[in-house]
């Protein structure tokens, strides 16, 4: 794995963890504005906010290119696709997201 697909995956997989910081900080974020303001304004707000982070970050996730195949990452044909959101490879090419743990690299 050349540095270029190292830096390109890690790209994604940062992507990815940002999708799910806006899932997980939707309600905590909500609660925290009723608490604090008591406003339905602010909340609206927030909540416009938070949809608007989360598409556009779910929208980058989305159309992210593998480093190594030039195509979608989470795509099997040519248009984009949330059905393999969660995948671990390349799903033309069959690149790991991760780097797998080698031992021994000299014997690859």
């Amino acid at each position: 794995m050349t540095l270029e697909e190292t830096t390109e995956l890690r790209k994604i997989r940062r992507e990815r963890g940002w999708a799910w910081f806006w899932v997980l900080s939707c309600v905590p974020a909500v609660w925290l504005v009723e608490r604090a303001i008591h406003s339905n304004a602010a909340t609206i707000a927030i909540m416009l906010i938070w949809a608007t982070g989360f598409v556009r970050n779910v929208a980058r996730v989305i159309f992210s290119r593998c480093p190594r195949c030039r195509g979608l990452f989470f795509s099997t044909h040519g248009s984009p696709t949330m059905w393999n959101f969660f995948a671990s490879k390349c799903m033309r090419c069959d690149l790991p997201l991760k780097a797998a743990r080698v031992m021994y690299p000299s014997l690859e």
